[in-house]
Parts: structure tokens; sequence; C-alpha cells
């Protein structure tokens, strides 16, 4: 992999997202290419997103695809896994390329000092090189290193400007974890979903150990995917929450979320403003447009949340706010397969601990019940009653698409977020 030196400037500050009232970076004109947003946890094995990045990129043939390590904390040790895995797929060597910017040193190379790429996103040279690219793959890490690089206090690098580039003229940008989060024009860089509903916002960020609790930071990312806000490893970490924060928090310019869960992507294709729900898990889409925003004792009281779960293929169309369901699966609603009433999820006893499975095996494919309630609290007892539940624009499709692996999809359920108090004792 070949690599190239230069400097920039660090730092995104804290609070630049807050000074915008769109911070949307993309060009007027639409783009022609395609992102490939995953979830995080991407296995070795996930031939379909594989697959995809590399035909999105112009196939085995035409593909020159280029790695930007710089959220990671072991930058050339996980650029170099990923080239492994291009080249099992079938790309040669000669067809993949590091980019050398990046925010740490790797300890894994003793003669290499990686963090003195850290100024590499203003060189012109390496704009021109990565301008040349049809793929490129930012790894996962931490986002807030990938803005800091390429965004540093809020102005575009060469090499950002070069990315653009690559995407307007019908390349792939694609990422896993914080590859996927820094995609929207709305970054999210910390924070969990009882810590969002809880204490809302922080303009500090301190390391990645925020990500996975207390308030929410978010700030201005690169600006390539214009229909919403991208969360990820979203049902493993119970990020639903939090992402319906960020949307409530930027109505106004950015009423839709999209969360992708672990080892699954969200292809976004520029030309025709869709999206498509590949890989092992799906894509939640949250919808706050017509949700209802009160407060009880200073805690959010939201109803009226639409989500929808796409997985297997499934597509939305978001100019026309539109579904396109694999036609492989079956209709639920109407033609539910399990009957078993009052659901409840209430912790780790509970079956279908995950909120996908909520609204799919409980819900939509249930014919005894209409909603299904779950409940989320902290240590001091306080938390929320969250309720899903179905109208007439609810509906659910049901397949087996991988040997015997449930494959669902669910749009347009209803959810409510309430504030409660709990008193946990133990008998005696």
């Amino acid at each position: 992999m070949k690599t190239t030196l230069a400097r920039c400037a660090l730092a995104l500050s804290a609070c630049a997202l807050s000074t915008l009232s769109n911070p949307g970076l993309a060009e007027e004109n639409t783009p022609q290419g395609s992102l490939l947003a995953v979830g995080g946890a991407l296995e070795s094995s996930n031939t379909a997103v594989y697959e995809a990045f590399i035909e999105l990129a112009g196939g085995e043939d035409k593909a020159k695809i280029g790695i930007l390590p710089a959220a990671s904390g072991k930058p050339s040790k996980y650029a170099r896994l990923f080239e492994e895995d291009l080249i099992r797929y079938g790309l040669s060597g000669d067809q993949v390329e590091l980019i050398p910017i990046a925010v740490k040193d790797d300890s894994s190379t003793d003669d290499l000092d990686e963090s003195t790429w850290i100024g590499n996103a203003s060189d012109e040279t390496l704009a021109e090189t990565v301008a040349g690219y049809t793929g490129i793959w930012f790894v996962g890490g931490d986002q807030t290193r990938i803005t800091q690089a390429l965004l540093p206090d809020g102005e575009r690098t060469p090499v950002l400007d070069a990315l653009h580039t690559v995407y307007d003229n019908g390349g792939v940008i694609g990422g896993t974890s914080a590859g996927a989060a820094m995609m929207s024009d709305v970054m999210i860089a910390s924070g969990d979903s009882l810590g969002a509903l809880l204490n809302g916002f922080t303009e500090e960020y301190g390391s990645m150990d925020e990500q996975e609790s207390g308030p929410v930071h978010a700030s201005a990312g690169l600006g390539f995917f214009p229909g919403g806000v991208i969360d990820q490893h979203f049902d493993r970490k119970a990020r639903l929450g939090r992402l319906i924060a960020v949307n409530h928090h930027y109505r106004d310019d950015y009423p839709l979320g999209f969360g992708i869960d672990e080892n699954s992507a969200m292809v976004y294709r520029a030309a025709t403003d869709s999206i498509e729900a590949i890989g092992y898990g799906g894509v939640t889409m949250v919808d706050v447009r017509n949700m209802n925003a009160d407060t009880v004792q200073g805690l959010p009281h939201w109803t009226g949340i639409r989500l929808s779960f796409l997985q297997g293929g499934d597509r939305y169309q978001v100019s026309s706010d539109t579904f396109t369901i694999n036609d492989k699966k079956y209709d639920t609603v109407g033609y539910e397969y399990i009957n078993v009433p009052n659901p409840m999820n209430t912790g780790v006893f509970s079956r279908n601990p995950n909120y996908k499975d909520l609204i799919t095996y409980d819900l939509v494919d249930n014919k005894a019940a209409t909603e299904v309630v779950s409940y989320d609290f902290n240590a001091e007892g306080r938390g929320f009653k969250v309720r899903f539940y179905q109208d007439d624009r609810t509906t659910g499709w049901w397949n087996y698409l991988d040997g015997l692996k449930d494959n669902y999809s669910a749009v347009r359920v209803l959810m409510d977020i309430t504030p409660v108090e709990v008193t946990v004792s133990e008998l005696e």
C-alpha cells in the first residue's frame, strides 16, 4: 500500500454544528455515486456487503480502492486487514491503496509513526490521487478523529473535496462504524439512549468511552448523506432512543434517522435518492415529522413517532417516502403466525429483548396483540415506558431468506415514549 506524507491543522470545534442552521456540505448538483454505510462489526464472511462495495466501485476489473484509516487507533493494522478482505473477494493488491491520514500512532508498526500523517488531508498531491479512486473505505474507530483530520475547525480540506469528487462522479464512499457515523451532516459522536432522553445534549466530548453512556454529543459530519442522520451499532447497543432524541433536536432540517445494525449495511444510491438494507441485520428508519413533543417533570413525553425496519434487500425511496419490500416476503398483518397476548419486555429474562424483535415477532406477526411495551430506567428508577403499536398504516412482511433464518420487515410502526419512575425492592 502506498503512502504520502503532509501536514494540516487539528481539532473540530465541539459546538461547530450548533452554529449552523443546516450544516449540509454536499454539492448542489446531485452526486452520481453511492454510499455503503456498515453499522460496525463487519465480518469478513459477509459476502453481500463486500460484493456490493466492489460492484459499486466499478467491479473487479475497474475498482480502484483507497482505504482511509483516520478513525482507528491502529490505522495501519486495520487498513491492512480490510485490504486482505478485498483481495479475498477478487481484487488485486494493485487495486487497493492506503490513504495515509491518521490521528493516532499504530503500536503494531515499530518503524512507523502514523500520528505524523495528521496533516495529510491538506496535501494537494494526495488529494489528486484520492480523486482518482472509484471507491473509498473508512475503517472504524472514533468518528471525531475523521472530522479532526478532514474537517479541521469546520473547514473542508483538499482531500475532503476529493472525496466528494469521487462521490459526485459515480464512485462509492463506504465505511464501518465511525466510517458510517460521519456520512451525514449531523454526526453523532457519543451518548446512549437513556442518557439522551434523561440528560439531553452536551458540547463536550472526551473519549470513545462516552459513546457507551451519558448525554449526546453531536457535531458536523462530512455531508455525504442528505436524507437524515445516520447511527450505527444500532440494535445491539440499544441506540433507538438516542437517534430519536437527535432527530427531535434537529427536527426542522433532519426529521429522519437511519440506524444500521452490526454486520449490516445501508446502501444509498444518490441518483435515485434510495436506500437498500443488506447484510445480516437491518436498517431502522426513524420518522419524527408528525411526532407530538411534550414534557413531564422536565423529561420527554413524545408520541406518534414512526419506525420502519428493513432488511434482506428492502428499499426506501427518500424523496417520495415509499417502501419497496423484497418480493420474496409475505404479508404478516392479517396473516399473523404468532398468538401471544400482552407481550412485554423488561430485561434479560424477557424473550425477544431487542426492539426489532419486539416490533416483528411480538407485534406485526402476532395476532393476539396490537401493541407491545418495554421499560428502561436507571439505578435511581427514572426512566421510560416505550410503547410500540399499530394503526391502519402499519404493515409487516416475513420469509426465510437465509436457510431457516427469519427475515422480517415492519413499516410505519407507531411509538410513544412516556417518562416513568420505578421503585424496585427485594422481597423479605
